[in-house]
């Protein structure tokens, strides 16, 4: 008993020592600057010091007002905070909330804490979260605890609470999206109601209100994704996928031909689903909501550096699930974070076109291990 209790102690202090070296390692990185902040977030941030709520009514941020909404809340607590420490708070806190997730799913298979502790500790360290918050100052970590909490959800069978995780994921960037191809597949094979997909937009409608009330016109609010999609016209933003090796020259022709292909590629996705016996067991949950956030991000022009992020952070909880593949989440965290490096340090430091090969590599065990789940584990 005394060495089990003495066990307990030295995993919690380890574990509190890794928790402080994570902070420290965002405290460092409190100072650091970049062009999205000058351009971009530190506007954004001073309309809602001077105005309040009531710049959620204004065109002033192409985001949709959530992210307003907790810049709000950073600068009515904290109003002392320089700029760019408090743009970047928000991440920092959802930081926890990602690894404080990927702890929960991987509960779900070991009764060891001390897996989920590491896997915690994993994703706070990882690459890309760290350089996506603390260094860039990036938002992307909060609508992935949306996503990350969503597939928790389905995978202990809470569809209602999923969705509802889902619709604030999707009212905080369209990015979410790319689980739609699991959970479709999901809704086909029973696993979610219909209902509950409703929720949804119900959700996105509730998070635009408090905007409209304060004078943004509701076509705008809804219309705020599509105002994204035409902003930039390149086939790929630094995204280690599929169009780092095709022509910039032929844009138009391979914009529509890669929405095809997706829309092909999840279609088939959840056809296979569909016509599988496989028991959906939270093993294969994970595998297809990976899968799912993979094949998005890879197969869909015009992606960003930053969109494979969600697939970071979840491919962790699958590298615990399923130690055999370890190789994947490093896999996809090496092409990630090294898609960051133009824009995070003016120059490439590994060629995109190789990144892609890369993030193609890790897609492949994931799909093949699917299948194999899908073909094999039957009722």
């Amino acid at each position: 008993m005394y060495d089990q209790q003495s066990r307990r102690v030295a995993d919690a202090c380890i574990f509190a020592l890794g928790v402080a070296f994570a902070l420290f390692v965002r405290y460092c990185y409190r100072d650091v600057s970049n062009s999205d902040f000058s351009y971009y977030t530190s506007h954004w941030y001073a309309a809602v010091q001077q105005l309040g709520l009531k710049a959620t009514g204004t065109d002033v941020s192409n985001y949709t007002p959530p992210y307003l909404y907790l810049l709000y809340l950073v600068s009515s607590a904290l109003p002392s905070l320089p700029a760019l420490v408090a743009i970047k708070v928000p991440s920092v806190v959802f930081d926890f909330v990602c690894a404080g997730l990927v702890y929960r799913i991987v509960r779900l298979k070991y009764r060891d804490r001390r897996i989920a502790m590491l896997a915690f500790l994993a994703v706070l360290m990882a690459p890309t979260v760290v350089a996506n918050g603390a260094v860039w100052g990036q938002s992307d970590s909060i609508y992935t605890a949306m996503l990350v909490a969503c597939v928790y959800l389905l995978m202990t069978g809470r569809s209602a609470a999923a969705m509802l995780a889902f619709g604030i994921a999707v009212a905080f960037k369209f990015q979410a999206m790319f689980l739609a191809p699991c959970i479709c597949a999901l809704w086909v094979r029973g696993r979610v109601p219909f209902w509950t997909l409703l929720m949804v937009l119900v959700v996105y409608a509730v998070a635009m209100f408090p905007a409209w009330l304060e004078g943004r016109t509701a076509l705008e609010l809804a219309t705020i994704y599509a105002s994204q999609a035409d902003t930039f016209h390149s086939l790929t933003r630094n995204a280690p996928n599929l169009y780092a090796w095709l022509p910039e020259r032929f844009y138009s022709v391979l914009v529509v031909a890669g929405l095809l292909l997706m829309t092909g590629i999840g279609c088939l996705y959840v056809w296979l689903v569909w016509k599988s016996r496989a028991k959906l067991v939270p093993a294969l949950i994970l595998k297809l909501s990976l899968l799912s956030l993979l094949l998005a991000p890879f197969f869909l022009p015009k992606m960003h550096d930053r969109y494979f992020f969600p697939a970071d952070v979840l491919s962790i909880a699958y590298g615990f699930y399923f130690p055999g593949q370890f190789y994947v989440p490093v896999a996809i965290s090496f092409a990630s974070f090294f898609a960051y490096m133009p824009f995070l340090m003016g120059h490439p430091m590994v060629s995109l076109r190789l990144l892609a090969l890369i993030m193609a590599a890790a897609c492949i065990p994931v799909a093949l291990s699917t299948y194999r789940d899908l073909q094999r584990n039957e009722i």
